[in-house]
């Protein structure tokens, strides 16, 4: 008897039920921890124009993107709100990819089991085994996000309230199954929920912050100064689930005890941007001047200073800017297995104007770390649209050959 056939028959798993299964663990790891906070980030104009923002930001979005921004707003406006929300999947190389070809190797090695077909079993268990082979080390890289701030500029300062909370996960295939080829590999592991198993960790980081920002002449050069002092409250989560099981029926939930409070920090962020002429600018953004680091289970989570410049071109009709990370900033993640979604990118965006009424965006980034796949450093691309419908409305996309995100958001300025 064909010892594989102890296995359960079911019927076959559609590819968009494959799909489902794999994104159900990832994103509704990020998405269920909004129990305890509403996730916030990035917002969808810097986002269409490729990430830049450091010397693009204005009034409404230059509390995450360089508190001096906070100066730069239309001359009939000073006020606004900024409401936002998004998500995005990292998948660089192409892991839930791998997921589907895995069980669909299943299938197959299932319906050949019922029909008796033991060369297609065999064949099918082979792909399987290929699959898990060259499994090891590939990432996943769900975030969830979205965002509040509220800004007001008076005759000598501008500041401005704001929240923001990075929802963010890492998933990497844990305790492989044994190599068929090899002496004492026991061919049932492959067949078994216990090995294989995609294991999601994530940090929700929800930060309150308070910008200020001052301008003034220096040279007969506008020279804006910003800071924002804020509190950053940290909260740990983790799941875990068999790449031979995840589909579309699973009851998904985070249990209580893979959930941790990690505590709360409190540290600065400092902007700078000047206008070299009336049409150029060069801004320079530094987060979290005061570093911190947290300790979860035998890991350590560090929370490390970043900095970023900028430079931008700006007349009536349209922008463009270049921002470039001085920093290779390491994953906000526990888990040393994640060091390859480290990130220094060089991002490139354009910014069109139609009268104030409709605005397009086009960007680039480019992921310039070290010790990254290659799919990682592929380009991104992103676009989005601006419109004015008595409050503004900003949509932007981003996508690459295996990564797919997207933020909406809204808000209004007088």
């Amino acid at each position: 008897m064909n010892p594989l056939a102890k296995q359960r028959v079911t019927g076959p798993r559609s590819y968009l039920s494959r799909i489902h299964g794999v994104l159900a663990v990832a994103v509704l790891s990020v998405f269920w921890q909004t129990a305890y906070a509403v996730p916030f980030t990035f917002d969808a104009r810097s986002l269409g124009m490729g990430g830049t923002s450091t010397a693009t930001a204005d009034l409404a979005n230059a509390a995450w993107s360089n508190p001096a921004m906070l100066t730069n707003q239309r001359i009939d406006d000073n006020f606004s709100v900024l409401i936002g929300f998004g998500a995005f999947v990292r998948d660089d190389d192409n892991l839930i990819g791998d997921v589907d070809d895995f069980q669909d190797a299943d299938d197959r090695r299932k319906a050949a089991q019922d029909a008796g077909n033991l060369e297609a079993e065999a064949r099918a268990v082979l792909d399987m085994y290929s699959i898990v082979n060259g499994i090891e080390s590939k990432m996943i890289a769900p975030e969830a996000t979205a965002l509040i701030a509220m800004g007001k500029a008076f005759e000598s300062f501008a500041m401005a309230f704001s929240v923001r909370a990075d929802a963010i996960a890492g998933g990497v295939v844990a305790d492989l199954s044994c190599d068929l080829t090899k002496r004492g590999c026991d061919p049932y592991e492959i067949l078994s929920d216990e090995y294989n198993i995609l294991n999601i960790d994530g940090v929700m980081a929800t930060e309150f912050g308070v910008s200020f920002a001052r301008d003034f002449k220096l040279w007969d050069r506008k020279v804006s100064i910003g800071v924002k002092p804020k509190v950053v409250e940290l909260d740990a989560f983790s799941e875990s689930e068999a790449i031979l099981t995840i589909n579309e029926d699973d009851d998904f939930a985070i249990d209580q005890e893979n959930r941790q409070d990690l505590g709360a920090f409190s540290t600065v962020d400092l902007g700078m941007a000047i206008e070299l002429s009336d049409s150029v600018r060069l801004g320079l953004n530094v987060r979290n001047l005061v570093t911190d680091k947290f300790d979860l289970f035998d890991q350590t989570l560090n929370f490390d200073t970043e900095a970023r410049i900028g430079v931008a071109y700006h007349n009536n009709s349209v922008t463009i800017a270049a921002d470039f990370d001085l920093t290779e900033n390491e994953p906000l993640l526990p888990n040393d297995s994640f060091g390859g979604l480290r990130k220094q990118e060089l991002v490139v965006g354009a910014e069109f104007n139609s009268f104030d009424y409709l605005k397009f965006r086009l960007g680039v980034s480019k992921n310039m770390a070290s010790d990254i796949s290659s799919g990682a450093s592929n380009p991104t691309y992103t676009a989005g649209i601006g419109l004015w419908l008595g409050f503004n409305l900003d949509i932007a996309a981003i996508v690459n050959d295996h990564s797919l995100g997207a933020v909406l958001q809204a808000g209004f300025r007088f």
